[in-house]
C-alpha cells in the first residue's frame, strides 16, 4: 500500500505510521495545549474577579436591546430591563479575591497580544536558524512554566502579572511561524493541506478548555485552570523533545523508504540563505495571501469572539447554552478542515488541479461560503437553533483555510516559510484588534437583530474581497526570491515535479 499517494487510510497500521504521520499527531496536541494556555485565563478572570467590572455609567434601560429579549422578558412577565440588570450583577458579584475593574481586566486578558505579534517574524527567523525543534518545544515550554506562576504572581503584584502575560503572548507568537518551517522540510507538496490541519489542534484545545476549566474551577479553585493546563503542557513538552526532530535526515528511526522518498519529493536548500525583503515586499503573491489571511482571520474572530455575545444580548442565552457555541464552531472547523484537506491533497496528488488552482478553490470555499451564510443572520426570526447551526456550518467552511491560505506561504517560499508566515500574520492578526473595536462601536448602544446584522455584513463583505483578490493575483509556485542565490536546481516549480507515492 503506498505511504505517500493513498492519504490517511495507509497510516492506519502501527507498523507503517511514517514519521512525518507521528510528526502530524505531536503538532496537533503542541497546538491543543498552546490554545489551552490562551483561553484559560478568559474563564479563570470570571471567578477571580467575580464577574465584576461591567461598565455602569449605563444602565440597562439605555440601551437598545433585541427584539427577542424583549419578546422573552414580556413572556416571562418581568418588570424591565433595570431590574434584570440588578438582579445579575447580585447573582455574579461577591467573592472575588481581585477588585479589577473593566479596564484592569481588559489589560490582563489584552497584553498577551501586546507582545505576541513583536515575536511573530523573529520566530520564523528562529526556527530557520536554530531549528522547531527547540524554538517551538522551548515556547510551549516558557508559555506552560509562565501559566504555573499566574496564581502566584496575581496575589503579588498586578505589574508582575501583567508582566508574566507578556512573557506568555512573546512564547506563543514564535510558535505557528516555527511550526511552519518544518512543515516546509518535512512534508511533500501534495500532504501538506493534510499536515496543516493538524495545526487546528487550536480548536479543539480551545473547546476542550472552556468546560474542563470550568470544572476545574468549581472543584478545586480558579488556580487549578491554569496548574492543570501547564502541567500537560510540560509533559507535552517531554514527549516533543524525545519524538520530534528538524529534518527527516536527523530522525534516527525513519525507515530508508520514507527518508528516501521525502529527500526526492521535498526540496528545500542546505545552505543558509538570506531572504531580500525588497523582493518579497514586491511579490504580488506575498500581497494576496496577506490580505487572504485577513478575510480568514476577520471571519474566524467574528464567528469564535462575538457568536457567543451574540447570542447572549440577542437570544439571551444563558452561560451554559454559550458553553455549547464555545465548543461547536471550533470542533467544526478542525473537522471541516480535516475533510477539505484530505480532497485538497488527493487533487494535487492526483495531479487534477495545480498548487495554485487547488489554494485558490481552497480559499474560496474557506471564505466565500461563510460570507453566504453571514448573510442569514439576523434574516430568521427568533429562531436561535437556526442561526448556530448557520454559525457552526460557517465556521466549518472557514476550516478549509489550511488547505488555502494558511499553508501558502510553504508554497511560496520554503526556504523561508517561517519568516514569510510572521511577516503574513502580523498584517492579519489585525483582525483581532480591529474586529473588537468595530463591533463595540457598532453594537455599543443598540444591540438589536438589525444593527448586528451589520457586524456579519461587514465579514461578508471583506470576506468577498479577499477572495477576489488572492483569485487574482494568488499563487502556489515558489517564488524565484525564495533562492536568492539561483542554485542551478531552483529554477524548477513545485507543481511541475513527479510526485512518486512511497510503497510500503
Amino acid at each position: 500500500m503506498a505511504i505517500g499517494g493513498k492519504g490517511w487510510f495507509s497510516w492506519a497500521k502501527p507498523s507503517r505510521i511514517p514519521a512525518r504521520g507521528v510528526l502530524g499527531v505531536i503538532s496537533f496536541f503542541g497546538f491543543f495545549v498552546n490554545y489551552m494556555l490562551r483561553v484559560n485565563i478568559n474563564i479563570a478572570i470570571v471567578s477571580m474577579t467575580g464577574g465584576t467590572g461591567a461598565n455602569t455609567t449605563s444602565t440597562a434601560s439605555d440601551i437598545i436591546t433585541s427584539e427577542c429579549i424583549s419578546e422573552n422578558w414580556k413572556s416571562m412577565n418581568m418588570l424591565d430591563n433595570e431590574t434584570l440588570l440588578k438582579e445579575q450583577n447580585s447573582a455574579e458579584s461577591g467573592g472575588a479575591e481581585f477588585p479589577w475593574n473593566s479596564g484592569q481586566q481588559g489589560i490582563v486578558l489584552g497584553s498577551f497580544y501586546w507582545s505576541y505579534i513583536i515575536s511573530l517574524v523573529p520566530g520564523g527567523m528562529l526556527a530557520e536558524r536554530f531549528g522547531t525543534k527547540l524554538v517551538y518545544g522551548g515556547a510551549n515550554l516558557m508559555l506552560g512554566l509562565a501559566a504555573l506562576a499566574i496564581p502566584t504572581a496575581a496575589r503579588l503584584d498586578f505589574n508582575l502579572l501583567i508582566a508574566i502575560r507578556l512573557l506568555q503572548g512573546l512564547a506563543a507568537g514564535m510558535t505557528w511561524p516555527a511550526m511552519h518551517s518544518m512543515t516546509s522540510r518535512w512534508i511533500p507538496p501534495h500532504e501538506r493541506s493534510k499536515f496543516v490541519s493538524s495545526y487546528m489542534g487550536n480548536a479543539v484545545g480551545t473547546a476542550v478548555t472552556y468546560p474542563l476549566c470550568g470544572i476545574l474551577i468549581d472543584t478545586y479553585g480558579w488556580e487549578s485552570a491554569f496548574y492543570v493546563p501547564a502541567l500537560i503542557c510540560v509533559a507535552w513538552c517531554v514527549w516533543w523533545w524525545l519524538c520530534a526532530f528538524d529534518s527527516p535526515k536527523q530522525h534516527p528511526r525513519i525507515s530508508q523508504e520514507e527518508l528516501e522518498y521525502l529527500q526526492k519529493n521535498v526540496v528545500t536548500s542546505k545552505e543558509k540563505l538570506k531572504l531580500s525583503i525588497k523582493e518579497v515586499l514586491k511579490s504580488p503573491p506575498f500581497w494576496a495571501l496577506m490580505v487572504a489571511n485577513t478575510g480568514s482571520i476577520w471571519a474566524f474572530m467574528t464567528i469564535i469572539t462575538y457568536g457567543p455575545t451574540y447570542l447572549k444580548v440577542v437570544h439571551g442565552f444563558n452561560i451554559k447554552e454559550n458553553g455549547l457555541l464555545s465548543g461547536l464552531p471550533n470542533l467544526s472547523r478542525f473537522m471541516g478542515s480535516l475533510f477539505f484537506s484530505w480532497i485538497i491533497d488527493s487533487m494535487i496528488a492526483a495531479k487534477k488541479c495545480t498548487i495554485t488552482c487547488a489554494r485558490k478553490v481552497a480559499t474560496a470555499i474557506a471564505e466565500i461560503m461563510p460570507a453566504a451564510l453571514f448573510l442569514l443572520m439576523g434574516n430568521m426570526g427568533c429562531n436561535a437553533p437556526a442561526e448556530v447551526a448557520v454559525l457552526t456550518v460557517a465556521s466549518l467552511f472557514g476550516g478549509c483555510a489550511s488547505s488555502g491560505p494558511i499553508v501558502n506561504s510553504v508554497d511560496l517560499a520554503p526556504n523561508f516559510a517561517g519568516t514569510l508566515m510572521g511577516m503574513i500574520s502580523i498584517a492579519s492578526m489585525s483582525g483581532g484588534f480591529l474586529v473588537p473595536l468595530i463591533v463595540g462601536s457598532i453594537i455599543e448602544e443598540n444591540q438589536s437583530m438589525a444593527q448586528w446584522q451589520y457586524v456579519f455584513i461587514i465579514a461578508s463583505v471583506l470576506n468577498v474581497l479577499c477572495t477576489v483578490v488572492f483569485s487574482i493575483w494568488g499563487s502556489g509556485q515558489v517564488q524565484s526570491w525564495n533562492e536568492p542565490k539561483n542554485e542551478s536546481s531552483d529554477k524548477k516549480e513545485e507543481e511541475d515535479a513527479t510526485i512518486e507515492p512511497l510503497h510500503a
